[in-house]
This record gives C-alpha cells, structure tokens and sequence, in this order.
C-alpha cells in the first residue's frame, strides 16, 4: 500500500512496537529533567497553573509540563513529543480546533484528554477516537490522576492485541482501523481523494464509518489547515436545510430577526461534509448545484450572490439512483457529486475486521471505564463474527462498550452479549456462511495477498503465529508483506 502513512506504525524485527511507553514509571530518586525524554510527559494547556502544581505532587515519575495558550503552538512543533496532553483552556472553538489539529498532525501518537464544559467534535479537531477522552467540569484532581495512570499504562496506539501481548501491531489511517483488502483499498482512495480538490461522494451503509473518511480526506488535503464544517443534513427539519446551509437574510421568515451565516460561508476556504445528503429538498439542491457549477449562491431573501471557496465532501447510505428514479434526487446534483466516489464496505465483508475492531474497542473502554479486560473468550468470539452487523461498526463499538463497562473480571464473556446477537449464534448455520473474499477469478497474486491478510486478522496481528499457520519462516512473511504492501 505504497509508503506507510503517517499513523501506521511498523513493528520491529523482534516483535516490539516502536510506539511502546514505559510500564514501569520510574521512581521520583531516579527521575528528572534529563530523563525526562525516557518517561512518559505530559503536557497541561490551562490559563493558570492549577493543574499542573496538582498533577506533579499526584504523578511522581511523569515529566509534568504546562503551557498558556498562546504558546502552544510552539509546544506542538517540538521535535520530541509528549505522551499525554491535557486541554483544560476553555478558548473559543475555532482557536482551540485549530491548535488541537496542530497536536494531531505534529504528535499522532498523543493521547490527549479534553476538560471543558462541552464537548467539541474530536474529528474536526482532527483526533483519533482511539486516543481522546473528555472530561466535563469540574473535574477531580485524584480522578484525573488515576485516568492519566491508567491511559499511560494502557495506551491505545501501543497495546492493540489482547491475546498476543508481546506482539503490538495496529493498522490504522487517520483513525480509521482495518486490516483487509478492502480497507487498505480505501486508504488508497482516500489519498487519491485528498490529491485533487474535487466533489467526493462516499456511500455505504450506515454505521461503516463515512465521517471518518470524510474527515480524513479533509486531514490529508491542501486544505486541511482550513476549516472542517460536518453537517448531518438527516438532522435538519427539511424546511430549514436551505437556511441553516446557505443563511438568511433578516426577516427571510418568522423568527429571522437578524442575518445569519449558513455553513456554507462558513466553510469558506475549507470543506464542507454533508451527511446523509438524499434527505435534501428540492430547494436546498438547487442551491447546492449552483455552488458546484458557480461557487456561488444566495442567502435566503438575499438579493446579490456571494462566491466561496469551498470543497465539498457528501455522504449517503441511501441508493441515490433509486432516489432519482423516484423523483426524489436530481440526476444533474447526482452526476456533480459523483466525479470521485468511494464506497465503504459493510463490516461482514471484512475479513478480520470483527476481531480486529473488538480488540480495539475492548482497549479504548478498559482505558475509558478503568476496566482491565485482557481476554475475550472464543465462545464471545465466535458469537461476533457469526452476527451479520446490521449496524456495523457503529453497533460493535456499542456491544463492546456496554460488555467491557459491565465486565467484572479480565475476561470478556459471552453473557456480556447483548440476546439478540447470541441468538445468531445459535440460528447460524451451514446454509447461510459468511460470504470468502477469495472468489475464482482472482489472480494468485491477489489470492497470496488477501489469505495473508486474512491470516493476520485471524492471529491478531502476530506475525510469528501466521508464518507458522502459512508454513513459511518469518522472513519470508515479511518478505510477502513488503510485496504486498501490508507492512
């Protein structure tokens, strides 16, 4: 898959993880500035140092550091980066969108923890789900110094396999998991996406994951220092879509009692993502089409058009052919929209990808909840690759969540399931397998490829126990992983 993107971290020869943090903190005897690059640093962005003075008396063996604002970028851009950051500045969300983004690109492995009263998007921030956490206030010191402990010791990034511990292999892009060949082709597809500002159409079913696609395409494109506006159009009253994209003039109706901007002149400069784009109405796709033709458009009542620059990303898990046969989408937004599509496969048609992402998942909710799940029991296993996921990874990662919050011991069994997915183990049978990647037709190379990464997912990673399964020596594995891209 071409040269490894930034995000995909190569283990080494011997099986270790480059991104590996110390499990063992040094002792406050052993620790200080000049070891401070060997242990695990963290850094605290707050107004005044509260927090800091806390966490050093509370963390000894943490190189504690903090930072105003206005220096934060310089702290993003230092060559060493910092294990750990915690946000507890309550800036203005386009400052603080724009500096976490900084974080992200300049340190991808830092998990960071955000303290505040709401909430922002962690992916127009540009994190990695599987390294944020968000803490409303306020916030209690001891808590806080025992979720820095636990995400140190139990770093998402660097511990990704349950039953293989001392082999630490995770592939992800932009924030994205997967293993097969038909997620590494859409990590392809992505960078060709975010090569040429173009209209994207991503389609796929709902929950495969096309706001994260979305926003990685914004993340690697030349537009990614500008800003990122996602809008579920789904969410929208249909009477309002065209106010709330495009603005409105005062008294446009009842109740516009001053003008107002629509996401679209927001999003000037940068891109905007509309979601679950078929539930437009006529009006509001006029009004799209014309900025796709003209890169320009009018507010509601406006009466002189205003011109943007902006890249638009849409997204369906409707077949918008079919909308157009029923009158329901236009043809010509169809074809403007179309000019470079990418469509998400569903998670049974990932091979692997149930492990995969349930191993993941269990890491992200151990370190979220405090939980110390180690083992995911083969019946639980078994259950979850036979379920069909109608919901996809949005469901797994419910499922997982509920099972590790109410796990009471490290292994993860099947009664944590939800019934409705036991029963499909149950009712499954031979008549109805899970459909194979490999098909008659492909080449052996594309055979030798997919049964590689096949034996991958199926040994979480380790590489040792599938050049045992494939009957080749670890050099020669490597040898094909080089072939193949899936290093």
């Amino acid at each position: 898959m071409r040269d490894l993107p930034s995000g995909v971290y190569p283990d080494r020869a011997d099986g270790s993880h480059n991104d590996d943090i110390p499990t063992q903190l040094p002792s406050p005897e052993t620790s200080s500035a000049s070891d401070s690059l060997h242990c695990p640093r963290l850094l605290i962005i707050e107004e005044k140092n509260d927090l800091q003075t806390l966490l050093k008396a509370k963390l000894p063996g943490i190189y504690v550091d903090g930072s105003s604002v206005s220096n934060a970028s310089a702290e993003a851009s230092k060559e060493t980066p910092y294990s750990m950051l915690i946000w507890a500045a309550e800036t203005s969300g386009s400052n603080r969108t724009k500096l976490l983004k900084l974080f992200s690109r300049t340190s991808r492995q830092t998990h960071v923890i955000i303290i505040s009263r709401e909430e922002p998007d962690p992916v127009s921030c540009g994190l990695r789900l599987a390294n944020y956490q968000y803490i409303p206030r306020p916030v209690d010191a001891d808590s806080l110094a025992a979720l820095v402990k636990v995400a140190l010791k139990k770093h998402p990034l660097s511990q990704n396999m349950l039953a293989y511990p001392e082999v630490r292999v995770l592939t992800e892009f932009e924030g994205i998991i997967g293993i097969s060949l038909p997620m590494r082709e859409i990590f392809q597809r992505i960078q060709e996406a975010a090569s040429a500002d173009i209209p994207v159409l991503i389609t796929g079913e709902t929950g495969t994951g096309k706001e994260l696609v979305a926003a990685a395409i914004h993340n690697r494109s030349k537009r990614k220092d500008k800003v990122y506006v996602p809008v579920n159009t789904g969410a929208i009253a249909p009477e309002l879509i065209a106010s709330e994209l495009f603005g409105h003039e005062k008294g446009a109706y009842t109740g516009a009692i001053e003008r107002r901007q629509g996401f679209f002149e927001q999003a000037n400069g940068g891109t905007i993502f509309l979601d679950e784009i078929s539930t437009m109405d006529e009006k509001a796709q006029i009004g799209l089409l014309r900025i796709l033709e003209t890169k320009t458009f009018r507010r509601i009542r406006g009466d002189k058009d205003i011109q943007v620059d902006v890249r638009v990303i849409a997204a369906s898990n409707e077949n918008l052919q079919q909308a157009i046969a029923q009158r329901r989408f236009r043809e010509d937004l169809f074809y403007r929209l179309d000019v470079f599509r990418i469509n998400l496969p569903p998670l049974r048609a990932r091979p692997g990808g149930v492990t995969l992402l349930t191993n993941h998942f269990v890491i992200v909710f151990n370190t979220l909840y405090q939980k110390n799940v180690k083992v995911v029991s083969p019946e639980t296993y078994r259950c979850l690759r036979r379920y069909s996921w109608p919901g996809n990874i949005r469901e797994l990662k419910n499922v997982i969540q509920r099972a590790v919050l109410m796990a009471r011991d490290e292994e993860l069994t099947l009664d944590l399931i939800p019934e409705r997915i036991r029963q499909s183990l149950a009712s499954s049978t031979a008549e109805n397998p899970t459909p194979s990647p490999i098909r008659p037709g492909m080449t052996l190379e594309a055979v030798e490829k997919e049964y590689i990464a096949m034996t991958l997912a199926a040994t979480q990673g380790n590489k040792k126990e599938a050049a045992v399964q494939l009957g080749i020596s670890r050099r020669a594995l490597y040898n094909k992983l080089s072939k193949h891209g899936l290093l």
